[in-house]
Order: C-alpha cells, then sequence, then structure tokens
C-alpha cells in the first residue's frame, strides 16, 4: 500500500503535507497510522508516506485525487495545517523564483496573503545541508509581491488572511503550498481511549457531545425524547454534528420520555436562550418542572449499566442553579460513574450565544443586559425535589426501556432507526 523507501524527486511532484498540532514523535506515529487508515478505508491509493520531524509527507498514486483526500485528512484531530504542495530544489534561487510564479497565479488583485515559512528538520544542519534564513525568504518574497500592481497586503494573523502561503523546508527538498487549509486541532479519538456516556435532550447537551469530541473521547449518545418531533429534530442535528468527525461506528441510545411528559408535564427546556425562557420574570414554576426532568436524566444515567464510566452533562452555572450543580455532583460521586462537565468553565454568556448559533444555524440570542447570576434562579432547593425525583425516576424505569442501536456514520442513514421507534 505504502511504500516509506520511495524517493523524492524535487521535479514539481505535488504531495498532501499534514502538520502535527502535538510536536512529539510518538504523536507523529499515531497521526500517521490513522491517516493510512482513513486513506486507506475510502479506498486512496497511497504511493508513499513519510514522517519528516513533526510532519506528514502524502504522495498518491493519483493526483487528481489530491484535493478530496485533503478535504478529508483535514477531518483528523491532532493535525495544525494541511495543505497541497509542490516540490522545490533546496536552491535558494531556485526557491525564491518559484514561489513567486506561484503566489503570482494564487493571489488576486487586493488580497491580504500570511506567508509562513517551517523547517522539518529537527536536528542542527551539517556541513553541506541546505541552508536558508527565515526572515530573508520572507523579505524577499514580501518586496517582490508589493512590487506587483496588484494592491497586495501582507498580514501576520492568519484570520485576516485571505490566503495562506506555507513553505516546508524539508530534509531534501521544499515544498510550496498551491492550496492551504486548516486543519483540526482537537485532541484525537483513541488517543485517550475512553468513552463517555453523552446525554441529549436540547441545545446545550448537543454543544456539550462537541466538547467530548473536540476533546478526543469517544461519544456513547443517547437520546432522551418526549415525542417523535423531537426526537427527529435531535438526530438530524447529531447527524450533522457526528459527520465532521473521523468516526465510522458508533453505538448509541434512545430512551423515551413519552410517560413521564404525559404524567407530570414536564418537558426538556431549551435553558440558554432568553425565548426558552432564561429571564427574570420567567415562571418559578417551569423552571423546577425543567430541573425535574434534568435530574430524573441524570438518576437514569448513574443507574444504568454502560460501557463507560465517564459521563457529560452540559452544567452552566447562570443556567443551573448552585444547589443542582451540587446535588448532581454528588449523584455522582455516590456512584460509580465519573462526571465531566465540558461547558462548565468554558462558556461565559456571549460565547455559549456564539456556539450555540453556530450548532443551530440560526439567530441564537442570549440578551446582553441581563445580568447572569442566580438571583433569577431558583435559589434554594424546593421542598420534596428529592422525593419527586425518585418518584418520576422509578416510574420510568418500568414504564419505558432503553434501546440500543449501532450505527455505520458513513454508510447508514440514521433516520432509519426511527422506523423501529
Amino acid at each position: 500500500m505504502s511504500n516509506t523507501n520511495f524517493t523524492i524527486t524535487p521535479d514539481n511532484k505535488k504531495a498532501i503535507v499534514m502538520e502535527s498540532i502535538i510536536k512529539s514523535i510518538s504523536f507523529v506515529n499515531f497521526l500517521k497510522k490513522s491517516t493510512i487508515a482513513l486513506l486507506s478505508s475510502h479506498k486512496y491509493k497511497i504511493k508513499s508516506i513519510k514522517k519528516e520531524g513533526y510532519y506528514i509527507i502524502i504522495f498518491l498514486d493519483n493526483d487528481s485525487q489530491l484535493v478530496q483526500a485533503t478535504e478529508l485528512l483535514r477531518k483528523l484531530a491532532g493535525v495544525s495545517y494541511i495543505f497541497i504542495g509542490i516540490t522545490k530544489k533546496l536552491q535558494y534561487d531556485t526557491l525564491a523564483s518559484s514561489v513567486l510564479l506561484i503566489t503570482d497565479k494564487l493571489l488576486m488583485d487586493g488580497e491580504k496573503y500570511l506567508i509562513k515559512i517551517e523547517s522539518s528538520k529537527l536536528t542542527k544542519p551539517r556541513d553541506g545541508d541546505f541552508i536558508y534564513n527565515k526572515h530573508d525568504l520572507e523579505f524577499f518574497i514580501q518586496s517582490e509581491l508589493s512590487s506587483k500592481a496588484k494592491g497586495l497586503v501582507s498580514v501576520k494573523d492568519e484570520s485576516q488572511a485571505d490566503k495562506i502561503l506555507y513553505i516546508l523546508i524539508g530534509n531534501n527538498i521544499a515544498f510550496v503550498s498551491l492550496l492551504v487549509q486548516k486543519g483540526s486541532d482537537r485532541t484525537p479519538f483513541d488517543y485517550g481511549n475512553e468513552m463517555v456516556v453523552c446525554p441529549l435532550y436540547n441545545d446545550c447537551s448537543m454543544l456539550s457531545l462537541i466538547q467530548v469530541l473536540d476533546s478526543g473521547y469517544m461519544p456513547i449518545p443517547i437520546f432522551f425524547f418526549s415525542d417523535r418531533l423531537q426526537l427527529i429534530k435531535q438526530i438530524r442535528r447529531f447527524d450533522e454534528v457526528i459527520k465532521n468527525y473521523p468516526i465510522d461506528s458508533l453505538t448509541f441510545y434512545l430512551f423515551s420520555m413519552k410517560d413521564i411528559v404525559e404524567q407530570t408535564s414536564v418537558h426538556p427546556a431549551n435553558n440558554a436562550s432568553k425565548e426558552h425562557g432564561l429571564s427574570k420574570d420567567h415562571d418559578k414554576g417551569n423552571q423546577i418542572q425543567h430541573l425535574i426532568y434534568e435530574q430524573v436524566i441524570i438518576k437514569i444515567l448513574v443507574d444504568s449499566n454502560f460501557n463507560a464510566f465517564l459521563v457529560s452533562f452540559p452544567f452552566v452555572p447562570y443556567i443551573y442553579p448552585n444547589w443542582f450543580i451540587q446535588k448532581s455532583i454528588r449523584l455522582f460521586h455516590q456512584s460509580e460513574k465519573m462526571l465531566l462537565t465540558p461547558l462548565l468553565f468554558r462558556f461565559p454568556p456571549m460565547l455559549l450565544e456564539k456556539e450555540l448559533a453556530k450548532l443551530i444555524n440560526s439567530n441564537y440570542t442570549i440578551d446582553g443586559h441581563t445580568s447572569f447570576t442566580q438571583d433569577y434562579l431558583i435559589d434554594s432547593e424546593p421542598k420534596n425535589f428529592d422525593k419527586t425525583v425518585t418518584k418520576y425516576a422509578n416510574s420510568i424505569s418500568h414504564l419505558t426501556s432503553m434501546k440500543k442501536f449501532s450505527l455505520n456514520v458513513r454508510k447508514n442513514d440514521i433516520l432509519d432507526v426511527l422506523n423501529t421507534v
């Protein structure tokens, strides 16, 4: 499949170059293994794959597949940058003139650009090695580009750049980018080799799932739903999220809350939005009902026997009262499960609004004038709260059952599971 002894020649060969986000040899080995597995699973034939320092260089049998393969590989977690590069000789004049020819074709009038020049060498240069001065090469390229009547602007912040020109000085040749993409700088899957149970019942819980995925864990999703329409919406959103990650298959569960909703008028709330109740005049009775609903979910999670001891929950201090968070943490401490709270310390109100808007692709508004303190939340535990939660949790255990499903993310349509519900 791959030939690590393949000789790279500096004659305009095209390759995919990946920069590791974690600068360690063991991680690069892990990333190379993941790269081979992902490309092979999608039928891309590798001519050569090599490690150079903290970089991975891939040549495919078919150059027409480079763009599609790059789009696939950028989903790998742990990649800082990924680009399609063309090989050039390690000669200053040749390299500089080649870069200018490429940039002249890539950069349009008035565009902002960033020059990124790196070396794959981990050791000090020896006699006879190609020696370059990064600043000299960068200054020469920028001077030549500025002399062209294209109104080009050099920037230092990648977020401001319309185009990024990446030049990698390799061991024997250089690579000049033709197409640069930011990679996925998440911690990669299976690097921590842990599974996490992820309850899904509203937008915040879906955002919590994304944080679990971005932290490198493999999720065990559990959909808690009150009716078929709610389940369809959750599954569609989940499907959009999970396809952004290099997961081929996973196990998930469906748990109907229909009986408890019908008996108690408890409905799941999107607690993060003003529209769904984040305001000082929100009816406290409804808040209590929402808290009961979520506490029942927590009871189900700590009492259930999943093949994982890590469980995530979307606690946010300006959405949940402090007593409720502390009570829930104690429930986990008393069980054999360990609680993860990926939203608890990371998201201030406006950042949460931004992330939720990105997730649901709509105008998701949290009132900027609202003081996110707990004076408008239920400031103390309601009387008989524990008794009520226990009653509903016990009743739901025999009124409904949890259904287990296996999903091939790349082949199966997740909505097909609805035919069995």
